[in-house]
């Protein structure tokens, strides 16, 4: 058996993220977006209230007759302005309204749309049309850069729970009727504890297990894997990444999870914006796609070190997207007094 060298796995410096640059935890840039936010907002309620009081004002300028009766030109800028007032009381937390910001691009996204269909078609004047994409080219460009931006935060950090002392490994089985205890006691288990089933980031996991499995089992580790779906049903996703043969345990309650500290996430967490790029990558480009939830959709997964019936290392995550160094673990864990968190 490999030796275990006592030294603590910094698990301090893979769990927690630092702040990517450039994104809205800067100050600096933080203080610009807000101020883009507000020249938006203000904008819009100008051009809103111009459309509500003299629309025909707006025509005469454009050189244009107006194509529509004066109420809808109305209606529209009583929109424009809600719009622009949302964004301007948006704007001092961006992240925290990022569903008020991202349905107002929509908003101007679909008005583009319209407009340029409309000028195709011959239902509105080339000046008038083009006209009225450049008005709403003018405050859609600036939101959807703050959009992309909000998007590419990390999500924020999730908080893990203490690690109960009275784990009882015996009471969880592989498929193949092995207790985890027991498992612990021939060989170091480096047990991995997934998402639900169909995320994709459990498939980047099996992924990432896959690949450096020949490396963790050379270290000494067996691996097994600990999932929330029935056993029957989850073998297809094991045998998608050719790992069939390795033992794994099915906790539908999910009780190994929470007696290991491993949270559930918020909402946000989960599915906020901090999140869009990272599943946009693993699910289009990497090609691990999703599937149908098999378990609690906002339990937290983590890895972790057993040997003798003890654990001795790990790494909880905080972020779903996380990717810890599986053969750190295995190779540089810590007794459990002194896992940092």
């Amino acid at each position: 058996m490999a030796s275990v060298c006592h030294a603590p796995y910094e698990c301090t410096g893979v769990n927690m993220l630092p702040s990517e640059a450039g994104t809205l935890n800067n100050n600096d840039q933080s203080q610009a977006f807000k101020t883009l936010l507000r020249a938006i907002g203000l904008y819009l309620l100008v051009l809103g209230a111009l459309l509500m009081v003299a629309p025909a004002f707006l025509f005469r300028l454009l050189g244009e007759w107006n194509p529509a009766p004066l109420v809808v030109w109305r209606w529209l800028g009583a929109a424009a302005a809600a719009g622009g007032l949302g964004i301007f009381l948006s704007a001092p937390y961006p992240s925290r309204s990022w569903r008020l910001l991202l349905a107002g691009g929509v908003a101007m996204l679909l008005m583009l749309i319209i407009t340029i269909s409309a000028i195709i078609s011959g239902g509105i004047t080339d000046s008038l049309g083009w006209a009225v994409v450049i008005i709403n080219l003018i405050p859609f460009l600036p939101l959807a850069f703050v959009l992309m931006r909000i998007a590419s935060e990390p999500a924020a950090p999730i908080t893990p729970a203490p690690l109960q002392q009275d784990l009882n490994l015996e009471q969880y089985k592989t498929q193949e009727g092995r207790s985890l205890d027991s498992l612990s006691r021939e060989s170091p288990v480096l047990l991995v504890l997934l998402r639900h089933l169909g995320c994709t980031f459990c498939r980047e996991t099996l992924a990432d297990i896959a690949a450096r499995r020949h490396e963790i089992e050379s270290a000494g580790a067996r691996i097994v894997f600990v999932h929330m779906g029935v056993d029957d049903k989850a073998a297809y996703l094991f045998e998608r990444y050719h790992l069939e043969d390795i033992p794994r345990i099915s906790d539908p309650e999910a009780n190994l999870y929470r007696r290991l500290g491993l949270p559930r996430a918020s909402f946000i967490q989960v599915y906020g914006p901090g999140m869009w790029k990272y599943v946009i990558q693993s699910v289009l480009l990497d090609g691990h796609g999703m599937g149908q939830i098999v378990g609690d959709r906002f339990q937290m997964p983590g890895a972790f070190l057993v040997d003798r019936g003890s654990v001795v290392g790990g790494f909880r995550h905080q972020r779903i997207s996380d990717h810890p160094d599986y053969l750190s673990i295995v190779q540089c864990a810590a007794p459990a007094e002194e896992m940092q968190y």
